[in-house]
């Protein structure tokens, strides 16, 4: 699986809360973002046939 870099904007509240969550799980803010992400549903498949 090949990794992509994904820049975000966040104000310095949103970070802290995201650096928070992250120390309170025990986890780097990358392994939190990507565990939410990971929350999300499947993405539907593109129909080839069109």
């Amino acid at each position: 699986m090949k990794t992509e870099r994904l820049m975000i904007r966040v104000t310095s509240f949103e970070k802290q809360q995201l650096k928070e969550e992250a120390e309170r799980r025990g986890m780097t803010q990358s392994e939190l973002i990507r565990s939410l992400i990971a929350r999300l549903p499947e993405p539907k498949q593109k129909d080839t046939a069109g």
